[in-house]
């Protein structure tokens, strides 16, 4: 059956290393009837080898966006899912793939919301720093004996458990707002640290973990534009009270 979709979401993969993969994502992302393909710094370009393996998805690969940056990546997407089978130092909320919650399915089916899916480097996968700035941590069931997953194979898992919440006819009792995008949340943290260093209750050097936890709080929120305008008041209004 052919099903087309005007959902907003783009695979993002972060410093690929090897043409072939970047090709067999193109392929994986048409498979399952989408379009975004974004690179994070890439470290080799698109070659002959890309579009060999890309079958018929070469216009994937022709369309592809690469990004300088992962911030830039991200910047204006508002609800980020990123992968990852690396334990980390603080627990970050996760989803299993093939479990995906109804609030969350709502938010992907929103035309107004826009999904970045993001993917780590083959070698070392995503960094500490980079999946904190995501909503939500992204994890395939697999042997606990041999966890890791070629590149293109997980990206394929993921698009077709994305594609089977796209295209499902379901009406999903969650209401759903419109959220604001990943800068957006990071210009609050920013605010709101700068607001918590000048009543001596932030200190950068003894409480590292701070800021990390917080950023967390934020993304779980998942604060519309209203809200977002009352908290970034709030702590404006502090800041005039405070000088």
């Amino acid at each position: 059956m052919n099903k087309k979709n005007n959902i907003d979401i783009e695979f993002i993969l972060v410093e690929p290393s090897h043409p072939g993969n970047i090709g067999a994502c193109a392929r994986a992302i048409k498979n399952m009837g989408f379009k975004k393909l974004a690179l994070v710094n890439p470290r080799k370009k698109i070659t002959e080898e890309a579009f060999h393996r890309a079958k018929s998805a070469k216009d994937i690969l022709e369309n592809t966006v690469i990004y300088k940056s992962f911030d830039l990546a991200i910047g204006e997407k508002n609800l980020i899912l990123a992968t990852s089978a690396r334990e980390r130092t603080i627990p970050w909320p996760t989803l299993y793939v093939d479990k995906i919650s109804d609030e969350v399915k709502s938010q992907i089916k929103t035309r107004t919301t826009k999904t970045g899916i993001v993917f780590g480097r083959e070698d070392n996968g995503l960094s500490n720093e980079e999946l904190q700035k995501c909503h939500y941590h992204l994890i395939i069931p697999a042997s606990e004996e041999y966890s890791s997953l070629n590149l293109s194979h997980a990206l394929q898992i993921v698009a077709y458990e994305i594609r089977k919440i796209v295209f499902d006819n379901k009406i999903l009792k969650t209401e759903v707002k419109e959220v604001v995008s990943n800068s957006e949340n990071e210009k609050l943290l920013e605010h709101l640290m700068e607001v918590l260093k000048k009543i001596d209750f932030y200190d950068p050097k003894s409480s590292k973990q701070v800021k990390t936890r917080i950023d967390r709080l934020i993304k779980k929120t998942r604060l519309d534009k209203i809200e977002m305008g009352i908290l970034r008041g709030f702590l404006s209004k502090i800041i005039d009270f405070e000088k």
